[in-house]
């Protein structure tokens, strides 16, 4: 595979600066562990994964504090 370091590991930088098709090619062809490896070295805020909705029920608003504790706890 092109996207790989010398040493195996993934090129995660070349892979985020491919344009939108391939990218989805190039992420499409990763192996199940390829896959793990690449969205574990992402930074937070560069995660191509859609975004989990997190429901409440409670009319007035959340506890934010609340809500990231239980974040913390689940993950």
């Amino acid at each position: 595979m092109k996207y790989l370091k010398e040493d195996g590991s993934l090129d995660i930088k070349r892979i985020n600066q491919l344009p939108i098709e391939e990218y989805m090619d190039v992420v499409g062809d990763l192996t199940e562990e390829q896959y793990e490896e690449y969205l574990s070295k992402l930074p937070i805020n560069e995660s191509n994964e859609p975004i989990r909705i997190i429901k409440v029920n409670s009319p007035m608003g959340i506890d934010a504090n609340e809500v990231i504790n239980n974040i913390g706890k689940t993950y």
